[in-house]
């Protein structure tokens, strides 16, 4: 009889220690996901802007054999754009949507382009793929907003991001 309550005795100590051990890890876990998943959020940020600046070079400007001297640009509203949400952004080249991007819950985004609904001010690209107007927008998890990515994107074409220690 005394050896069969030992061994519960022992698998309680073991289950116990298990519990220990995994609520020192967890918090550790939980800041590698949040570092893991703002990275890929910025990297899938950066692409789309890189493709909208392609799109924008290619339906910007009409080909050297269609060009007249009266039109040297497209109308406006064939643009490449992008529209910022806190959860997302839409991206669009005149009245066609390409794509709608939602980010991974819990994760936000601020700036200037930013609003939280989609008629907000839009990121617009020029002739040559590159930015009207320069930004910075910052993504952070929304727990944790001094583990965020800074996104400069000036005007010359140039996207640099900075962890945001602060």
């Amino acid at each position: 009889m005394r050896e069969q309550g030992s061994l519960l005795i022992e698998l309680i100590i073991a289950c116990a220690v298990l519990v220990i051990l995994s609520m020192a890890a967890l918090p550790r876990g939980l800041t590698l996901y949040r570092e893991a998943a703002l990275e890929y959020e910025v990297q899938h940020l950066l692409g789309d802007i890189r493709y909208m600046r392609g799109i924008s070079r290619t339906t910007q400007i009409w080909p050297q054999s269609m060009k007249r001297k009266a039109d040297q640009q497209l109308p406006p509203w064939r643009q490449a754009q992008m529209q910022f949400r806190r959860t997302g952004y839409t991206m669009r080249a005149g009245n066609v949507t390409h794509r709608r991007y939602d980010f991974l819950p819990g994760i936000e985004l601020k700036g200037r382009f930013v609003t939280g609904s989609l008629d907000g001010p839009a990121l617009t690209f020029g002739n040559d793929g590159l930015l009207t107007t320069p930004c910075t927008m910052v993504l952070f998890w929304t727990d944790a907003p001094q583990s965020g990515r800074k996104l400069i994107l000036s005007a010359g074409g140039r996207c640099r991001v900075e962890r945001r220690l602060q």
